[in-house]
């Protein structure tokens, strides 16, 4: 069982930062892994096209840059539920700068190797939208979360309070990471990601949690909201007025290499 205690200082002592203009709470400078997630409108009839030129013709161009070490990995999603992303791509990287030259030069190998190709995936998907996000919390470093992935994964995406989502992280790390830590060792999950706004729209969270079935996925989310509900409901009520709407997304990974 926690010490309670430890994580309401915490949160009192953010609260009070958030509330007094100017005054930061420290950062850690240890360098993480750094996620650029592409998310596309693909037309629903061409969808599974999309994802054919993703595999065989974007995706060899990508691997080479992992096998080169420009990047430590990358990986593509397709919609199961949610809104109205059909489908995902992102690159992991452990310096933005390196990441974001790697996805430039992609864009360009990818248009001299396979023009009509390029042409028609932008065609197919012609409306996307671009995040950036770090690392927080997780069961395992990032490094090891975003690779080798299983089959089903879950994303939560969360619209917060930039003056309150420090209080967010907090909770997560110091009370929610127990009740998701034990559906790991449970077996219902294979891991999860707590990961921070860096560049993007709206969302200034994401949580994201893989396993063998999105059932499993689900049936973990549960025993969290319950475990936090049954243990924690102060502190849960606190998150939701950080964090205090979302979208849920349920991706079928489709490729996560390195």
């Amino acid at each position: 069982m926690i010490d309670r205690r430890f994580p309401i200082a915490l949160v009192c002592t953010l609260l009070l930062a958030a509330s007094v203009p100017g005054l930061a709470v420290a950062q850690e400078d240890e360098p993480e892994p750094v996620i650029y997630g592409v998310y596309l409108q693909c037309e629903p009839a061409q969808a599974a096209r999309a994802s054919e030129l993703i595999r065989e013709s974007w995706g060899p161009i990508v691997q080479a840059h992992v096998d080169a070490g420009n990047i430590a990995s990358w990986g593509a999603l397709t919609h199961h539920t949610g809104g109205s992303w059909s489908r995902a791509v992102y690159l992991v990287g452990m310096d933005r700068s390196q990441l974001f030259q790697t996805l430039d030069e992609t864009g360009v190998e990818w248009m001299e190797a396979d023009p009509e190709g390029a042409a028609e995936f932008w065609e197919i998907c012609d409306e996307h939208e671009d995040y950036v996000w770090s690392y927080v919390d997780g069961s395992a470093p990032a490094a090891e979360i975003v690779r080798d992935r299983p089959t089903a994964g879950m994303s939560v995406y969360w619209v917060c309070d930039q003056n309150q989502q420090a209080v967010a992280d907090l909770i997560v790390e110091n009370v929610m990471a127990e009740a998701w830590n034990a559906q790991v060792e449970a077996g219902l999950i294979n891991n999860w990601g707590w990961y921070a706004h860096v560049l993007g729209d709206k969302y200034r969270r994401l949580l994201a949690v893989d396993g063998a079935s999105h059932n499993a996925l689900l049936e973990a989310r549960e025993n969290v909201i319950e475990w936090v509900g049954a243990n924690e409901p102060a502190l849960g009520s606190a998150f939701s007025n950080a964090c205090n709407e979302h979208v849920d997304y349920l991706w079928n990974i489709e490729s996560s290499e390195m």
